[in-house]
């Protein structure tokens, strides 16, 4: 029984299963997860190890070197980076990109297993072992708690919020942003401690032996088995202070903590402060699991929110910012609105061409299709997101060709006299074959960019994913359910004709191709000379590696010279906070966020004395905002130019779609750190000559300023005194000491033992400290020890083993970028001689777009073999495989000539449709040389078979090139809503079948005589 014959007699079965895989479509469509891009899987394992107090040279040495050679080794590692800063050490193992989600889950718990095997030094704090996603990047939503409120109210009804939304299904993360962290000061009264003759060591070690819980094994009785362990861990803050710290020795004289120390629960004095709108805050950043549901999650938020609100005083105020959810419905609704303008429109050609009847059974297709790819995208763990939606924008108007063919040919059949029962069953599987390979082609050109590697093509994977489901379901759905609809349907009695607008075009053409046709040579060399000459153009196009939607607000990254303390960074960001407070309100700024001695960035987060961060949060432009984040941007710019003080400050817009380099960038690799400092200034120096370039910064660390304290070991020696003793009275003075952890509320919270005057200490004072000895004494410090000024660098880098700084900018325009890299690579090699070691590696756009074009290359050529491989299985043919591959060129040349005439950049989206262009564009001249060859084969010559061929195929060949264009035609104009991602993916489709279906029309006729009529005349003479 063949498809044609089981459609027609089973028409309740089908109508029954039409229905069926609607409603199941509908759920799966409400099931899949909603988000504005697909997430992007970095395989990365984050190793994070504090070590509080030492300098960045030393935390190299001690933690991350250690650490980079256990990773060596280990399977699928594509580079192993680190940082290593003052008192943390982040090492990244970076895995192959291509490899799969259960396989870096393997290999993550290979990472653990090997640093188990790492031998920390001793005053190493608790590892943080995580992985990295691109929800990393940005949080779903953030909340903000700010007002007149104590800071304490803050941080408990913050984290009574978080406790709430971290319970919220398919949350993976809530983090607070301005809550410092909670400590317990145990603060030494040193006159007192002298006086009884003890030391800080003393209350530290009496800490630790009493905050403890020891097991103790298992007792058995008769009847059951008992654990046996000593509590002694502190259930209470009270109970610090009867900590015994010293007893007689007949019992008498017991020395409790409270004797010597007072205790304080209060909040470490490092950390961010966080404001909003000139009002301390706490913000609560919510992110979500892979394959979450944002839109719910920021629902379920802004519940909790509402809730939280109601029940607060007016003393604490409760704002939602950055909510990505808002990003995502407008991009969702503008690809929405602009399908639905698609589909309509598509209606409408179909009504002009075939009539009402097959308009509707051709369209009707179009939901079934789309019902079969959700649920097939729900069972494959995929979410509905923009990628997903322009994928099906994309196909929309392919899905409904092959409906076209079966309903043409069936009501050809009919029109030569078959019952309407036989002619779709003739009619049907009649093209069976060729409607099959049809798809295979699209699909050959299509599915092997879901290989693309890299970020780029993890990002767009989804597009070729959803086009080959739906065009597999198109194909399924035109021969199951079309053959029946043709059959049962009421109407198409009648026969139908082409129409009054259509012959006189259809005689046009046909003259148009005659006439051609005399001078073939001469018409096909002239278009060999427009193709070659339009993509001659490429090299004057601008290049943009990848467009995306701006989020709605920037960020003012702004760093001070090393060593400056929080205090001096705050009193410089509030004259920021000066000059942007009057713009609040004013219709496109809504808010001003603060974040000092933190910042955030697409390379991570920085907590440093010496950095902040401005969140300047834009109106959206649907609520009136009329001007650009650019032009805002740059005004607030030179609003705050002339404010003293920093070393560097930077304006960025939100990154958006997937992580992307700086237009110029470069690795500068060395080991020796003086030459890296030196090489890597001249070439900030060089960049900050350049007048298009912004945003120029490396990040070698200037250095901060450091005491270092030299011990002399003999004298320190003869009053019982070591290197550890005075260094860890010192840190004591300075800092304090975390002597044990406390648990409150499940909560684990640092014991710190400190003197009175830790952390307002001068560095005058160091000199006139008294040290005490183990004898009860005390000892000047310039007795056993000296000072030396010198500075520390702030942060090493490191990849694969070398030391390396990067070096970055931004760019106004990307036309001299070529020349600006080749002026830097002169530039170190001019320095190679001095220092031999040094490699300059040359990044940035252009080189991730060089890769990019080789790799895609290399899949248009896989592509291209498929179609080949195909063609020349359905035609038999060496040579018409290439005739049908000759509307790819040409279908390139369209593209460069709307690139070029509407200044659009060639970007990896343009570049993407390009090559899966390749496998649309040839559709129309599968249409026409297979029913060439059919006419031939009835005896016809080939200059009648070629010209009878056009004529008869015009119509189908407009039709499916009109549907294409029609689906993706709204999205390209913005009729629904402008797009930057997706609005130049369509143009390109869009002008490249133009071309396309002209080569169909006019070349390949005029090729095909060219290449077969002299053997006609041969066979003839």
């Amino acid at each position: 029984m063949t498809l044609g014959t089981f459609s027609v007699r089973n028409g309740v079965l089908i109508n029954i299963l039409m229905v069926t895989l609607l409603i199941l479509g509908v759920f799966s469509l409400r099931r899949l997860p909603q988000e504005q891009f697909a997430e992007v899987p970095f395989y990365w394992a984050n190793i994070a190890v504090p070590f509080p107090g030492v300098s960045a040279e030393d935390v190299e040495q001690l933690l991350s070197v250690p650490i980079e050679n256990e990773m060596q080794g280990l399977d699928d590692v594509d580079e192993i980076r680190s940082v290593s800063s003052e008192g943390l050490s982040l090492v990244s193992v970076r895995f192959e990109s291509d490899i799969s989600s259960e396989r870096f889950d393997k290999l993550f718990q290979d990472v653990r297993t090997r640093f188990s095997r790492v031998r920390l030094p001793e005053g190493t704090l608790q590892e943080n072992i995580s992985s990295f996603s691109s929800n990393d990047f940005a949080p779903v939503i953030e909340v903000v708690l700010s007002g007149n409120s104590d800071y304490a109210s803050l941080v408990e009804t913050a984290e009574a919020m978080s406790d709430e939304m971290s319970r919220i299904n398919e949350v993976s993360s809530v983090e607070l942003v301005g809550a410092r962290d909670r400590q317990v000061s145990i603060v030494i009264d040193q006159n007192r401690l002298d006086s009884l003759g003890l030391t800080l060591d003393n209350v530290v070690l009496a800490l630790q032996a009493r905050n403890l819980n020891v097991p103790g094994g298992t007792v058995s009785t008769n009847s059951r088995d008992y654990l046996v362990r000593t509590v002694g861990s502190v259930e209470g803050v009270d109970q610090f202070g009867e900590v015994i710290v010293k007893r007689g020795r007949n019992g008498s004289g017991i020395v409790k903590i409270r004797d010597v120390a007072s205790v304080v629960k209060e909040y470490e004095d490092d950390g961010s402060e966080a404001r909003f709108n000139g009002e301390t805050s706490v913000s609560i950043r919510v992110a979500k699991i892979p394959r979450g549901n944002s839109v719910k999650i920021a629902e379920e938020v802004k519940r909790i929110s509402a809730e939280w609100e109601s029940r607060l005083t007016d003393d604490i105020k409760i704002t939602l910012l950055n909510d990505s959810t808002v990003q995502i419905r407008s991009s969702l609704d503008v690809l929405l609105n602009n399908a639905l303008f698609g589909l309509l429109l598509l209606v409408l050609i179909l009504f002009f061409f075939v009539g009402l009847r097959n308009a509707v059974m051709t369209a009707i297709g179009i939901p079934l299709t789309f019902a079969i790819t959700f649920m097939i995208l729900d069972v494959m763990g995929e979410t509905f997101n923009s990628n997903t939606l322009f994928g099906l924008v994309l196909v929309l108007g392919l899905i409904v060709d092959h409906a076209i063919v079966i309903i043409e040919n069936s009501f050809r059949l009919q029109q030569e006299g078959l019952s309407r029962h036989d002619a779709a069953i003739k009619g049907t599987d009649q093209v069976v074959f060729p409607v099959i390979a049809a798809t295979a082609t699209t699909v050959a050109a299509f599915l092997p960019l879901m290989i693309l590697p890299g970020t780029i093509g993890k990002f767009l994977r989804v597009i070729p994913l959803t086009v080959s489901i739906a065009l597999i379901a198109s194909t399924f759905e035109a021969l199951v359910f079309i053959p029946s609809h043709y059959a049962e349907w009421p109407g198409g009695k009648k026969i139908r004709k082409e129409g009054r607008f259509f012959d006189p075009f259809k005689k046009a053409y046909s003259r148009i191709l005659e006439k051609l046709y005399k001078r073939k040579g001469l018409a096909v060399a002239g278009a060999m000379f427009i193709m070659f000459g339009l993509l001659g153009l490429t090299g004057a196009l601008n290049i943009d590696l990848f467009s995306a939607e701006d989020y709605t607000y920037f960020t003012i990254d702004i760093e001070m010279p090393a060593g400056t303390t929080r205090d001096r960074t705050d009193r410089v960001v509030k004259q920021y906070e000066e000059r942007l407070f009057p713009l609040a309100g004013n219709g496109e700024v809504v808010s001003i966020s603060t974040s000092i001695g933190f910042l955030s960035s697409q390379d991570g987060n920085t907590s440093q004395g010496n950095v902040a961060q401005i969140l300047v949060d834009l109106t959206e432009q649907n609520d009136g905002r009329i001007r650009s984040i650019s032009t805002i941007m740059g005004d607030v710019r030179e609003m705050t130019r002339s404010i003293p003080g920093p070393e560097n400050v930077f304006f960025r817009k939100a990154v958006n779609g997937p992580p992307q380099s700086s237009p110029v960038s470069y690795q500068l690799f060395g080991d020796n750190l003086e030459g890296l400092k030196l090489v890597s200034r001249a070439i900030v120096d060089r960049l900050r000559t350049y007048p298009e370039l912004l945003n120029i910064e490396d990040d070698f660390s200037g250095g901060s300023p450091e005491l270092r304290v030299i011990v002399n070991e003999e004298r320190a020696a003869a009053y019982g005194l070591s290197v550890l003793t005075i260094g860890q009275y010192i840190r004591a003075a300075v800092d304090g000491i975390q002597a044990t952890t406390y648990v409150e509320d499940n909560q684990s919270i640092d014991v710190i033992v400190r003197y009175e005057r830790a952390g307002l200490f001068r560095a005058d004072q160091l000199e006139q400290l008294l040290i005490p000895t183990p004898a009860g004494a005390k000892v000047p410090f310039s007795a056993v020890a000296g000072i030396e000024e010198a500075t520390s660098l702030s942060t090493i880098q490191r990849v694969d083993g070398k030391r390396v700084v990067s070096i970055s900018a931004g760019a106004y325009t990307n036309e001299t970028v070529p020349d600006i890299n080749k002026d830097i690579e002169a530039l170190a090699a001019e320095y190679a001689v001095a220092y031999p070691d040094q490699i300059l590696s040359v990044g940035g756009e252009f080189a991730d777009f060089e890769t990019l074009i080789f790799d895609i290359l290399r899949i248009f050529l896989i592509g291209v073999f498929l179609i080949y491989l195909i063609l020349g299985t359905q035609f038999k043919s060496y040579s018409q495989p290439f005739l049908i591959l000759l509307s790819v060129p040409m279908a390139f040349a369209g593209i460069i000539l709307y690139l070029f005439v509407s200044r659009t950049p060639f970007s990896t989206t343009v570049l993407y449709a390009g090559v899966a262009l390749a496998g649309i564009a040839v559709n129309d001249a599968i249409v026409l040389i297979s029913f060439i060859n059919e006419l031939r084969e009835k005896g016809m010559a080939v200059a009648a078979a070629v010209k009878e061929a056009a004529a008869t195929r015009l119509r189908p060949i407009l039709l499916t090139s009109l549907t294409t264009i029609a689906g993706l035609l709204p999205t390209a104009i913005g009729i629904g809503g402008v797009s930057v991602v997706w609005q130049p993916m369509a143009s390109t489709i869009i002008f490249g079948l133009l071309f396309s279906t002209l080569t169909a029309l006019l070349l390949i006729p005029l090729m095909y005589g060219l290449l077969y009529g002299r053997k006609d005349k041969h066979e003839s003479n």
